[in-house]
Formats: C-alpha cells, sequence, structure tokens
C-alpha cells in the first residue's frame, strides 16, 4: 500500500470513529464482573475419595490373617492331614535358582544398573517437588 492510500484510509476510519458514539459500561460493571469471579472461584476442586477408607482396609486385612491363622489351627500345616496332604510341599522350596549358580556379570553391567538406579530415584525426587511447586 502506498502512502496515498494509507492516508485515505486513515481519514475514513477518523470521520467513521467521529460518527460512532462512545459505548460506556453500565454503573454497576464492576460490581457485576467480581460477582461473576467470586461465583467461579467458589467452585470446589474434584478430590480424591477411595471407595473403602484406611479403616474398612485395615479391618479387612485383619479379618483375612485371623481367617487364615484359624485354618491354620483348624487343619494343621502337616503334610498328612488336612488340606494339605496332597500338597508336594518340598517341591515348593527346592532350589530352582541352580542356572544362576555360574553366572557372571561385568563391572560396566552392574555400573550401568546403579547408575540408572540412581537416575531413577532422582527423576522421581525431581518430579516430586515440581508436582508439588504446581499443586493447586
Amino acid at each position: 500500500m502506498d502512502k496515498n492510500e494509507a492516508k485515505k484510509l486513515e481519514t475514513f476510519v477518523d470521520k467513521i470513529m467521529e460518527d460512532a458514539p462512545l459505548e460506556t459500561p453500565s454503573l454497576d460493571f464492576t460490581q457485576n464482573v467480581l460477582q461473576k469471579l467470586e461465583a467461579e472461584t467458589n467452585n470446589e476442586v474434584f478430590q480424591y475419595k477411595p471407595i473403602l477408607s484406611g479403616r474398612v482396609l485395615s479391618l479387612v486385612f485383619a479379618a483375612f490373617v485371623a481367617m487364615l491363622v484359624l485354618v491354620g489351627m483348624r487343619f494343621g500345616l502337616d503334610d498328612s492331614q488336612g488340606w494339605f496332604k496332597n500338597l508336594q510341599m518340598e517341591a515348593w522350596f527346592k532350589n530352582s535358582w541352580g542356572w544362576m549358580e555360574n553366572y557372571t556379570s561385568s563391572k560396566v553391567m552392574v555400573y550401568g544398573f546403579l547408575f540408572l538406579g540412581l537416575m531413577f530415584f532422582a527423576q522421581v525426587t525431581w518430579l516430586k517437588k515440581y508436582l508439588n511447586r504446581t499443586a493447586f
């Protein structure tokens, strides 16, 4: 656009602006805006509430442990009686890690795993601090 067109456009806009009436907000405009802001800030943020509380979970755990103790006392843990007579309990405790007896790892791999573990815990710590700063 050249300078002549810009001048014509500017004079045209000035003429239209002179003809247009000034709009003023209502007298209680600020009050209305503040009321809307206050209404929006009173909204409650959804907070997680577990289905079962900590007390209920503790009670269920205690009942489960009590039931295990009761079954153990009632039927015994001997191989020759109760529910356990057909189980081969020795096989459960047999050393099944025989393939690991001659395993050796290099120092590079050990240091690599240690470094990865260190970086993992450093990242968790950093994320925890970041989330604490940006939380509500």
